[in-house]
This record gives structure tokens, sequence and C-alpha cells, in this order.
């Protein structure tokens, strides 16, 4: 695509927001009991990747795609404080996994690494999910969250970046659209980052729950590993770069959201591609970028 017509004129997007609910705060967490904890990574993959399913029917909770729920560990850190508030996304649709609003999901990665001295480090509160078992209980807040939600708009084309469990609140939207809705028919792309196809949770042989709706003619799916066999490495944005005329056409009519979950250092690395391609069409993407958030078009999330 050489050139592109004037950008739309300055429409802002309307989301689904939260109905007001209980939400629960660290000073009075929710109990809520493990439904159950499942392994999303392939057998051999080198990384635990989990499906852990939370009971919250007696909570009062109502929680929508694209908000987080908060973990509080058990226990204390070395100063004698209780461990802080971690906050995962919700990997579920507001009907839970169950499909009858009685459940959260999360995603959750276990974290081990060695530090510099040789000593193997164990994330809390990753392993401590990771390790919960059914009818075990844990404490819950929230939810919380007020931005990272899906059009009401069923016609809105919808970009969607991950990398790891960044995948989480895509496929809570992805749920409530094709096992929910039902009637979108924005185009709905998904680019997803892993190192290979073993840890593509959600998209593997393991589990192929995101997997199944790549036959609706309005969804297409992009993943890019970046430890293959023959040694290259594909990131992201590489795909993105690839389908960046179909993007740039999307955001050139003026009726799309974009979502990006995951490192902070894959916002930067796609960001790039789109700065690149607006360049090259006369555009400043400064500008652009600007303005889609201000239109509530730009919906970013990272760590």
């Amino acid at each position: 695509m050489d050139n592109l017509s004037p950008l739309q004129p300055i429409k802002l997007i309307k989301y689904e927001i939260p109905e007001s609910a209980v939400s629960y705060k660290p000073n009075a967490p929710f109990t809520a009991i493990v439904v159950s904890n499942e392994r999303l990574t392939e057998e051999g993959a080198s990384v635990d990747i989990r499906n852990v399913v939370f009971d919250i029917s007696e909570s009062g909770i109502r929680y929508i795609e694209g908000q987080s729920i908060g973990i509080i560990p058990p226990g204390f850190q070395e100063d004698g404080r209780p461990h802080r508030v971690r906050l995962y996304s919700i990997a579920s649709s507001r009907t839970g996994d169950d499909g009858l609003s009685t459940t959260v999901t999360l995603c959750v990665k276990r974290v081990s690494f060695t530090d510099e001295q040789g000593k193997e480090v164990k994330g809390v509160s990753s392993n401590y999910l990771c390790d919960l078992l059914p009818g075990d209980s844990a404490s819950l807040i929230g939810p919380t969250g007020r931005t990272f939600f899906l059009p009401k708009d069923d016609s809105v084309n919808l970009i969607m970046v991950a990398a790891g469990t960044g995948i989480a609140p895509f496929r809570a939207f992805i749920h409530r659209i094709y096992r929910e809705k039902k009637t979108w028919h924005g185009k709905v792309r998904l680019f997803y980052g892993v190192r290979n196809a073993l840890e593509s949770a959600y998209m593997n042989q393991q589990n192929a729950d995101i997997g199944q709706y790549m036959s609706n003619d309005t969804f297409e799916a992009f993943q890019a590993f970046s430890q293959n066999e023959d040694k290259s490495k594909v990131y992201v944005q590489h795909h993105v770069a690839e389908q960046r005329d179909e993007l740039f056409q999307m955001i050139d009519d003026g009726n799309f959201s974009f979502y990006l979950c995951g490192m902070k250092a894959m916002e930067k690395s796609v960001e790039e591609v789109f700065r690149e391609h607006a360049i090259e069409v006369g555009r400043d993407w400064d500008e652009m970028k600007a303005r889609f958030k201000a239109e509530g078009r730009w919906n970013v999330e990272t760590y």
C-alpha cells in the first residue's frame, strides 16, 4: 500500500465496562477454592504454564474480559511483612470456563531461575499458584482494571498482540466473541509470540483452546517462535510487519481497536513496525498514536 487516505474524523470508541459489583481489597480478600489446575505447555517444554480455575460463586464478583485478579501468597517477606499482592490478567470470559459465571481462570507461568551466585530463585506467587491442588484455598482481591476492554460494537476490527502469558486476556476476548456473543463480524487478528510450539499456551497439542476458533472466517492467528529447530528467531513484530498492509488498512478505515499485553520490550519492537510504516507513507506516528489513545483505540498492558 503506497498511499493512505486521511484518517477518519475522531470517534471515541465505546467499550463494555464492568457493572457495579463487589470488589475485594488486600485487607479483606475473598477466599476462593481451586476447581482445577492443569498444565498448558506440552510434555518436553522447559516452562510450566498453568490454567488455574477458582470457584468464586459465593463472592459476588462480576468481572469482565480484560480485568485482573490479585493473589496474596501466604507467608511473609524477609522483612516480616505479608507478601504483596500480585496481579494476573483474567483468562476466562465473564461466564467463566464453566459457562455458569461461578469461576475465574488465571494463566500462570512458574518462575524459576538461577541468580548470579548460582542460587535457584523461585517466584513466590507463581510457584504458589502452580502448586495449588483442587480443593486448596487462595486469597483473591479485585477484580481490577477499567480500560482493557472489548468494544460494544461487534463490527470493530481487533488487533491483538501478546507474548507468553500475555495471551490470557485474549483468550477471554476470544471466548466472549466466538463462544458467547457469536455475532462478531469485525476482523480479529492475533499475534502471539513464545519460544517454541511446545510453550504455545492454548494453541498447542496439549491444549488447543484458542486454536479451535481458527476455522472462523473473521479470525486469524499468527504464531512467532523465537527458538526454532533451524536456529531462526521469529518474534511477534516480524509477523506484524508481514501483515502491516492489512493492519494499516484497518487503521485507516478508522474502525479498529489495538491491544498489546506482555513484556515492555515487546511493546517497543511492535510499535517500531508501525512507526517505520507510517514514515514510509508520509505519516507522523507519534501524532497518530496520541490520537488513537485519545479515541480509546490504543490499549497496552505491559510489565
